[in-house]
């Protein structure tokens, strides 16, 4: 049996997801289980309430710093503490939320600094992590759920078939393959610039 593990089930989508992985027979474990694990589902997606100021409001640094603190030094530690989990397993795949806002070639809002600039620093530690690990097998999805655009359950939908299916190459274009490249996918299934 397959087994995915979810680093947080709290949200409506990540319990939405959840279900769809265990109805479809998979294992599922919150981050607490020491078995072999094929999808490491990281769910985090760290808003906060004050964030809704742009660059030239002035900078809160403390916002900015605990805001990045959550959405990717917390991501990449627990990438470290299960990574042998996941060489244990055999599906060697890495699920990752992210925010179309934080890809900088469509970066459009200024509000929400704090959000934008952590979600992409996340994408450059992705970046960095993939050259390293994709040589071993690894596989990876990062996934905009359209909070607040599309119903959980069908973003979670989107989400699973995205994490547990191959995508064929676009246009047999190997570039356009999400198996070999970092490709940054909404709940309606498009691809967007980093």
């Amino acid at each position: 049996m397959k087994a995915a593990l979810f680093t947080a089930i709290e949200t409506p989508f990540a319990r939405k997801l959840a279900n769809l992985f265990t109805a479809e027979g998979y294992q599922v474990a919150e981050a607490d289980t020491p078995n072999p694990i094929d999808f490491f589902i990281d769910t985090t997606d760290i808003r906060l309430p004050d964030d809704h100021f742009s660059i030239t409001d002035g900078i809160n640094a403390a916002l900015i710093e605990k805001c990045f603190r959550d959405n990717v030094l917390h991501s990449m530690q627990l990438l470290e503490k299960f990574l042998p989990n996941l060489d244990a397993g055999e599906g060697k795949r890495l699920f990752y939320l992210s925010n179309t806002g934080a890809s900088l070639n469509q970066t459009r809002d200024t509000r929400h600094y704090a959000y934008n600039m952590a979600k992409a620093s996340l994408h450059q530690f992705l970046q960095l992590i993939s050259n390293q690990l994709s040589t071993k097998g690894y596989t990876f999805r990062i996934f905009d759920p359209l909070n607040g655009e599309i119903a959980p359950e069908n973003a979670a939908g989107a989400a699973f078939h995205y994490l547990t299916r191959r995508r064929g190459t676009e246009n047999h274009d190997p570039r356009r393959d999400d198996e070999n490249n970092l490709i940054l996918r909404d709940a309606l299934g498009r691809a967007w610039h980093w």
